[in-house]
């Protein structure tokens, strides 16, 4: 225990101390983030579109749809509040915003927010709009025809003094929209428009049909009142956030075992094959035991991979209980209310050993990074398959080849903890994790045999040659 100990260590420090760990540690995260608010980032950042509408349909229709971009851009800024809400103090804070908007409008909801976190009232900011109606020039008022507006339209555009230019003709049930657009790929309220305008046509349809504007609008109001209810859920009846976090968490984890693996296992394969081509690994043979040098080996790369998680881990949770201590609050009930911690450590730390193992085994018959991937192409295909299934076990967790799927002890760490949420039967759990263990104690013992072999191995080996010594030194 005493040279294993000292062998993680040495691996553990080898890597802790080069600035390129830290700089990863800060640059994933980064990434990551970046990359998770940047349409965020670019809808605060846009500047809003100027949009001028040519109304040629003689139905007044122009300002009509001008009036349904701001009434969307007020319930854009009403459901982001709720959000808001959810995020800060929990679903009670999100109904009462809903409430409190329905009766007075987003100053009401500011107020309802802040009576359950003042500080998420005062940061709150409304999403900022996505255009603003100015008015047409004088000579595309003045133009007669789609063609004549269309011209002021281009020149419009292209001399940029407006974004976007709208042109409605035709009449009734035969409205056209011409849309004049800096953007070529894709103009920004395309969709908008087009939603806007049809509910518009189909208002003034019903209203000649002789529905009235008030019946109309009490039509458009009535919603039903939906209940997600569950006997699977904490009050035993209506489904909250709270039930649906296990879903998420478990997804996440097996995505976190995922990320372990090639991380973590690909750090613990560079370091054999960097040792073997050294001699290093011959020197550490006399000294200490396979296993030893094995299980330091695992044990530092684990407590490397541990550390970057725990960094990462501290920080997205200042940042919950920051941003979104609602959340933050309900994800600790979830974690440690069941079990589930110790539920998901007990997959995480199965699969991890397992593959790390294999990884390790793999590595000493290697002479050099190319020979790592002909050996690892087999085991790389295999770890795709599950993450293929885990996306589809938050919907479907019952499924009968997810069930199937979980037997299989090479996807058992990344299908079971997404499956969380459907309860599996206490037989699937027992019964997987035990064939998983037993699965790693068949890896290990493997690959113990597979790092002898392999470390005094010398040339280039492919996956029938491993097989066939290890075979062979089996039987010696």
């Amino acid at each position: 225990m005493s040279r294993l100990l000292k062998i993680a260590r040495r691996e553990y420090l080898a890597y802790v101390r080069t600035v390129g760990f830290w700089l990863s540690i800060i640059a994933l995260p980064l990434v990551i983030g970046v990359s998770a608010t940047a349409p965020l980032m670019m809808m605060k950042t846009a500047k809003p579109e100027r949009l001028a509408i040519i109304d040629l349909t003689g139905q007044n229709l122009g300002p009509a749809v001008a009036k349904a971009i701001v009434e969307d851009q007020s319930r854009a800024s009403a459901r982001a509040l709720r959000a808001a809400a959810l995020s800060a103090a929990g679903p009670k804070a999100q109904e009462a915003v809903g409430k409190a908007q329905a009766k007075g409008g987003e100053a009401a909801g500011r107020e309802a927010l802040a009576a359950f976190n003042p500080t998420a009232a005062a940061r709150f900011k409304p999403p900022r709009a996505k255009a603003i109606v100015l008015p047409a020039s004088p000579q595309a008022q003045a133009a007669a025809t789609p063609r004549e507006a269309g011209l002021v339209a281009r020149r419009d555009v292209a001399d940029k003094r407006l974004d976007s230019v709208l042109i409605l003709s035709g009449r009734d049930d035969a409205v056209v929209m011409d849309l004049w657009s800096r953007n070529l790929g894709a103009p920004v309220l395309e969709n908008d428009l087009r939603q806007a305008v049809s509910g518009l046509m189909r208002e003034r349809a019903l209203a000649r049909a002789g529905v009235s504007a008030q019946v109309l609008k009490a039509a458009d109001g009535l919603k039903p009142a939906f209940n997600s209810l569950s006997p699977k859920a904490a009050s035993g009846e209506k489904v909250s956030l709270r039930d649906r976090l296990p879903a998420i968490v478990g997804f996440a984890a097996g995505m976190l075992l995922w990320s372990m693996v090639l991380t973590g296992a690909s750090i613990l394969l560079n370091s054999v094959i960097e040792e073997k081509s050294s001699k290093i690994l011959e020197v550490l043979l006399s000294s200490a035991s396979v296993p030893e040098i094995m299980g330091g080996k695992i044990l530092g790369v684990a407590g490397l991979t541990l550390t970057v998680l725990g960094i990462w881990a501290m920080a997205g949770w200042l940042a919950l209980i920051n941003f979104a201590p609602g959340l933050a609050g309900d994800l600790a009930a979830v974690l440690l209310g069941k079990g589930l911690v110790f539920y998901f450590g007990a997959y995480l730390v199965g699969g991890y050993l397992m593959y790390a193992a294999l990884f390790a085994g793999i590595g000493a018959f290697c002479e050099s990074q190319r020979d790592a991937q002909t050996l690892l192409g087999p085991i790389m295909m295999v770890m795709t398959i599950p993450v293929v299934f885990m996306s589809q076990a938050i919907r479907s967790p019952d499924a009968p080849i997810l069930s199937a799927l979980s037997w299989f002890p090479p996807f058992t760490p990344f299908l079971m903890p997404a499956r969380i949420a459907s309860d599996p039967p206490l037989v699937q759990v027992v019964g997987t994790t035990v064939l998983m263990a037993a699965t790693v104690a068949a890896i290990i013992a493997f690959s113990t045999r597979a790092f002898h072999v392999g470390a005094l191995a010398t040339g280039k080996v492919n996956l029938k040659t491993l097989i066939g010594l290890i075979l062979r030194k089996q039987a010696g």
